[in-house]
């Protein structure tokens, strides 16, 4: 027979075994239900301001790709705000209302929907923000070798711009540098416009816009996106009026 001391001392193991998988298990069960979209949304929606729409109905995107400001040492990442919209127009049943964007290294939160130059600052609970950036972007810094899912995924997601509105004119000094992606890693080399140039604007996406320059010196259209704050539009299109 086990002693009074081997038997309180093997319950007192049995005990602390018990314990432990049970902290282990709610570990596990805390991080399968942790939503990162949900988190995202109770991050952002709110403390947007002025807001058009219900709080209540507007939904986000997951930064799954990102654009960079001028600074590439400092990233920033592209949120979309959209609502369900069940229309003829919205294929996807979805409307886009606005962007935020996350600085991930000062853990900021702006509102670049009404005007992307002086965004608001949104109030946020910076410990929320940085498990969500630990739990949620581990993968955000990835190499620039995804320009063309970006592509896609941009030319997928952007704000279309109608034709009848499409022509833009270069503004600003020197080059205008065209990328494959709305991201500045994604750089076609030698290829750009100059100020006084004009093109053809079909999405934009960040502060990115969708382009197609047609010269008669090069042998076809050249596509790609450039900085939205160096076009204007020219009022000129490419279709008429719907």
């Amino acid at each position: 027979m086990r002693s009074g001391g081997e038997v309180a001392g093997w319950w007192s193991a049995c005990c602390r075994l018990a314990i432990a998988v049970l902290a282990v298990w709610s570990a596990q069960c805390h991080a399968s239900t942790y939503s990162c979209r949900q988190e995202l949304r109770t991050l952002i929606v709110p403390a947007l301001r002025d807001t058009a729409f219900p709080k209540t109905d507007i939904q986000v995107e997951l930064p799954e790709v990102t654009y960079t400001n001028a600074d590439a040492s400092k990233p920033l990442y592209s949120v979309r705000l959209f609502v369900p919209a069940n229309s003829p127009e919205n294929p996807d049943r979805e409307l886009t209302i606005g962007w935020v964007n996350l600085d991930v290294a000062r853990l900021r939160v702006y509102d670049v929907t009404r005007n992307p130059d002086r965004p608001d600052v949104l109030s946020v609970d910076a410990s929320r923000f940085r498990d969500f950036v630990s739990k949620c972007m581990a993968g955000a810094n990835r190499d620039p070798s995804s320009c063309e899912k970006l592509n896609g995924f941009a030319s997928k997601k952007g704000v279309l711009i109608p034709g009848n509105e499409a022509g833009r004119l270069v503004t600003g000094a020197g080059r205008l540098q065209f990328y494959s992606a709305p991201d500045v890693s994604c750089r076609m080399s030698g290829v750009f416009i100059l100020e006084g140039e004009t093109v053809d604007a079909y999405s934009e996406y960040g502060n990115f816009t969708s382009v197609v320059y047609l010269n008669a010196k090069s042998n076809g259209p050249v596509t790609g996106w450039v900085r939205s704050d160096r076009l204007k539009p020219d009022g000129v299109g490419i279709a008429p009026r719907q």
